[in-house]
């Protein structure tokens, strides 16, 4: 036999070991990290609140893309998970409020109470009929965890010993393999270990939660390193009850939110020190995202959580893929919670436009420098009071024009948010042509998705 009859099968041998050691996905594996009332300035490379220190977020960002107009979908958490799991605009979804851990009953009676519109009928968990991003990537070969909050399974947690309504609800029945953290709770019984979470074993006492999910995730991207995998990490950090390990709350002078979002860096850093370690980032693209705007502040935006204001909706987002995305860049197209099911879809070789439910545009395009994502509106619908600021209302932003509508008063709000990010200056009666155009917008769209609207309240006085 010829001796260059092996140098063939030499190089099919070497190729199989890398094949190997690699795993040879030709489809990347995604890690969606999802932060729960993260603001939109609470991350170092913003540069907004010094006393903040995120080295690993931050490295995420100068590696990766910054979206500077991200937004959530609705300003309370449980809408936008919604959202981000079925690709729909939670109007469209009917969910378009917090689940109350209080019971649906009891919440709805005492946010109506003194006020001139009761607040509008949304449903209290993800309807099992909704076909979700997972279901449809496990098709397509991928592992997928959900590690975390969920907070789409049914009403009334606190009333339960371990965050558990209804199971059939949980992640586990919407497409995921692995589920860890994920019930009914939109916040935990307790930052630290025991749980009282039905869906995680204690396993050390004093254990901090944000440790533990962070040390689920790395386990879960080890056992999984041969096969394309979505990795879904929601932490319940950094929403209240505000708690951190004693030890680094003191380095912050006794703020435990700044401490909260030490921890949190923490472990996006374990996450990705993993993927390192697995040889894994160059065939990996990471998602870092909140799920509403910042309940301490957001300059200079004006308003938090539970407002229309930029400070309710506006969010971090960092996308990163070493080879794939530039590093350090920047995308100022406004996108939102739909745009990330047909993303995840297109990174997964499907074809978004098959699936005309979505609501949404993939940012492949701009992800990649490739191409621009049409100009088009993005929409928020809140029929529910807050006490935060101003809410129960709807808006609209296109280009760089921003309107709200406020349904408790009938006030009209436009803003031109490339000279007013803070929203200082209503131009309602200024430019009544942009304000109309902009407001029949909003009114066809609500009326397309049969947008629920609150009912004139019979016992306001």
């Amino acid at each position: 036999m010829q001796r260059w009859f092996f140098i063939p099968v030499i190089f099919f041998l070497l190729f199989l070991f890398a094949c190997q050691k690699k795993s040879c996905n030709t489809l990347p594996n995604i890690v969606f990290i999802v932060v729960d009332d993260l603001g939109y300035s609470d991350v170092g490379y913003m540069n907004h609140k010094p006393e903040i220190q995120t080295p690993n977020i931050d490295q995420l960002a100068y590696g990766g893309m910054v979206f500077t107009d991200a937004y959530a979908v609705a300003p309370v958490c449980s809408p936008t998970r919604a959202s981000l799991m079925t690709g729909k605009y939670p109007a469209t979804l009917k969910l378009t409020c917090h689940i109350p851990g209080m019971g649906m009953e009891k919440y709805l009676a005492k946010l109506s109470k003194g006020q001139k519109l009761k607040e509008a009928y949304f449903l209290d968990h993800l309807p099992d009929e909704e076909v979700t991003f997972a279901e449809l990537l496990k098709q397509k070969g991928f592992t997928t965890a959900y590690i975390g909050k969920w907070h789409l399974g049914g009403e009334g947690s606190v009333y339960t010993k371990d965050g558990i309504v209804n199971a059939a609800y949980h992640p586990d029945k919407q497409g995921f393999d692995v589920n860890i953290g994920g019930c009914a709770y939109g916040q935990p019984k307790s930052y630290f270990d025991p749980y009282k979470n039905g869906t995680i074993k204690d396993r050390r006492e004093g254990e901090y939660l944000t440790d533990r999910l962070g040390d689920e995730a790395v386990q879960f991207i080890a056992h999984n390193k041969e096969k394309p995998f979505f990795l879904s990490l929601a932490t319940y950090t950094v929403h209240t009850p505000l708690s951190a390990p004693a030890e680094t709350i003191e380095k912050y002078d006794g703020n435990p939110y700044f401490a909260m979002i030490e921890k949190l860096d923490e472990n996006v850093g374990k996450v990705m020190d993993k993927l390192k370690e697995m040889d894994l980032l160059d065939n990996t693209v990471v998602f870092f995202y909140s799920d509403n705007g910042g309940l301490w502040g957001n300059p200079p935006l004006k308003g938090k959580k539970g407002t229309l204001n930029e400070g309710g909706i506006r969010v971090p987002l960092i996308v990163s893929w070493p080879g794939k995305i530039k590093p350090g860049s920047k995308c100022a197209v406004p996108v939102t919670t739909v745009d990330f099911f047909p993303t995840f879809l297109a990174l997964a070789g499907g074809t978004p436009s098959d699936h005309v439910q979505l609501e949404g545009k993939s940012l492949l395009p701009v992800m990649y420098g490739t191409g621009a994502i049409q100009e088009r509106a993005i929409y928020w619908h809140f029929p529910h009071h807050r006490k935060e600021g101003l809410s129960m209302g709807a808006a609209i932003r296109e280009g760089d024009w921003k309107l709200i509508e406020e349904f408790e008063s009938d006030e009209l709000y436009l803003y031109n948010l490339k000279d007013d990010l803070s929203e200082a200056y209503n131009l309602a009666n200024q430019y009544p042509e942009k304000r109309d155009e902009l407001l029949s917008k909003l009114e066809k769209w609500q009326k397309k998705v049969d947008a629920e609207m609150p009912e004139i309240n019979e016992d306001y006085k």
